[in-house]
């Protein structure tokens, strides 16, 4: 029997606030600078990787557009 979280209860509420709290000292720790922060979150995941402790899903690569055959002149064609 699986165990229902209340996402709306006190203990809940701790958690997420200690999550923010997280997050905000990572963001000054890299100077709120996006790039920096993205290194880091980058980083963090290749360590965790290394340990196989966790699984990770791979993103699919993005398919490829289809080539058209629309002309991109005005012109009709003989």
């Amino acid at each position: 029997m699986d165990k229902k979280i209340d996402l709306c209860s006190p203990e809940m509420n701790e958690v997420v606030k200690e999550v923010r709290e997280m997050r905000m000292k990572i963001s000054e720790e890299c100077g709120h600078d996006l790039y920096r922060l993205l290194a880091h979150y980058q980083e963090v995941g290749k360590r965790l990787r290394k340990t196989g402790k966790y699984k990770f899903v791979d993103p699919e690569p993005p398919a490829e557009k289809p080539v058209s055959t629309k002309s991109t002149r005005d012109e009709a064609a003989d």
